[in-house]
């Protein structure tokens, strides 16, 4: 992982640059007048646990209900 250090006028140029670096695991420190005053960094994915001893029957209760709320109607949400 490496640092950098990039000036504001420099990120707004290069944003989509620096991003890709961000991505790759890269650090990127914002300054304002040679001064630190941020700070870019990757961010983990989330994690899921399942359970190991999760039943046939269950999944399909969660994928359906997942089903449901992706292809529900706006109006149900209010």
């Amino acid at each position: 992982m490496y640092r950098q250090e990039v000036n504001i006028t420099s990120l707004k140029k290069s944003l989509p640059e620096m991003l890709d670096l961000v991505a790759k695991g890269d650090e990127i420190i914002i300054t304002k007048s040679n001064i630190p005053i941020a700070k870019i960094t990757p961010i983990k994915p989330p994690t899921f646990s399942v359970k190991k001893n999760l039943s046939i029957s269950t999944a399909r209760t969660i994928k359906n209900r997942m089903d449901i709320d992706t292809n529900a109607p706006e109006y149900w949400f209010g």
